[in-house]
């Protein structure tokens, strides 16, 4: 019997194992392959396919687009309300071009089908989109907006500008005007529309829910978090995990290593260590945490699961972004103590004291540490908990992510 033909159009190849992105296109490619004969296209180099489900095809749009034109940006940064007539001037945004390879070449190998789901991952893909239901007939199609763009890059400006990073935060700024104004129409022309965070819905009040989520499949280990008794005999070793080129992690990062670690220097009795893991570190994150002192960077490490494994307390002093926060669930998935923001818990539903510690500021992040050093049976209580939330939360609405 012939299968219906799924369409997905990511931004970034999906993967079980990388990015935030990454992993919530490898949940939808999970969903869609079950039913569907499914091709995906992304702009990203074509890579390994190992794993993914059989039958699958993936279209590698690296040379669909069209390129950037520097003074569009900047026409659009300048008044970003042109933003609403004119895509173009948009940051971020995803064109395709007149004749598009990849593209021409996936339409052409579904024919006349119908698309009986056309899944479009982030607003700013609206374009190619829009390229696509020209030329295929599409039943229904529906818009994962992730999160509320204007609003995450709005709190993005306000890291950039508390780090001293002045004009990348006013740059963050104006793109949040420009995807606010884009923000108002473009998902009404779609059959339905998926948020991670409940609390994105108040924009997008018609929207569903589809939360992040850790892949069954994931090897998570033990997790330190069980072994409280090791925390108290090897002393505590705290952790962050957090791609390092995306501001509200770098300024988390600058915060444990500038603010947090001076604190848990002068109260903490040793031994203890402080690592901050994460993809991509640019130059001059990589040089101020270096004069601070005090703090283990790990960059780009092909498998975390070791530096998860040597850890027994994953801090968490979030305070910008969108979403939910991935690091979160892959700290409570593998049993660690989590001391955490609320931006970092976002979304989540925790209870604070039960399944985490909240901080929010460098004193109570340092002074909820040193609670957890003096009590290992907390420590124990906590990650136990955290356990038990990740493990319920992984099949709420009965999807799973195989």
């Amino acid at each position: 019997m012939t299968r219906p033909v799924a369409v997905l159009l990511s931004p970034v190849f999906p993967r079980p194992g990388g990015s935030g992105r990454a992993l919530r296109a490898w949940d939808w490619m999970q969903e869609l392959a079950a039913d569907h004969e499914l091709h995906v296209w992304t702009p990203e180099p074509a890579a390994s396919t190992e794993g993914w489900p059989s039958g699958v095809r993936c279209w590698s749009g690296a040379d669909d687009l069209e390129p950037a034109l520097p003074w569009a940006r900047r026409l659009g940064w300048l008044v970003p309300a042109l933003g609403t007539l004119q895509p173009a001037v948009v940051a971020h945004w995803h064109l395709p071009r007149v004749h598009p390879p990849a593209l021409s070449e996936m339409a052409a190998a579904i024919g006349g089908r119908p698309v009986a789901r056309l899944v479009v991952f982030r607003l700013y893909l609206h374009g190619v989109a829009q390229w696509l239901r020209a030329r295929l007939p599409v039943r229904r199609a529906e818009l994962d907006l992730d999160d509320q763009d204007s609003a995450t890059m709005r709190s993005t400006a306000g890291a950039q500008w508390r780090m001293g990073r002045r004009l990348d935060a006013l740059l963050a700024w104006r793109e949040s005007l420009q995807y606010r104004s884009l923000e108002g129409r473009l998902p009404a022309g779609y059959d339905a529309r998926w948020l991670a965070a409940d609390e994105d819905r108040a924009a997008f009040p018609m929207s569903g829910l589809r939360p992040n989520r850790l892949p069954a499949s994931l090897p998570l280990g033990a997790g330190a978090g069980a072994g409280a008794g090791s925390a108290a005999a090897g002393g505590l070793h705290l952790l962050f995990v957090g791609s390092l080129d995306y501001p509200p992690n770098q300024e988390a990062a600058l915060l444990l290593a500038e603010r947090i670690a001076p604190l848990l220097r002068r109260q903490l009795a040793p031994p203890w260590t402080l690592t901050v893991a994460g993809a991509r570190p640019p130059g001059w994150l990589r040089r101020r945490l270096q004069a601070a002192g005090g703090v283990q960077l790990l960059a780009d490490l092909p498998d975390l699961a070791p530096v998860y494994a040597a850890s027994t307390v994953a801090l968490l002093p979030v305070l910008a972004g969108g979403g939910t926060k991935l690091k979160t669930l892959e700290a409570l998935a593998r049993g660690m103590p989590v001391v955490a923001s609320a931006q970092a818990v976002r979304g989540l539903r925790l209870v604070p004291g039960r399944h985490y510690l909240p901080a929010e500021t460098p004193a109570q992040f340092a002074q909820a540490v040193l609670r957890l050093q003096a009590d290992p049976a907390l420590q124990a209580a906590l990650g136990a908990a955290g356990r038990a939330w990740h493990d319920a939360f992984r099949h709420v609405d009965g999807r799973g992510l195989g």
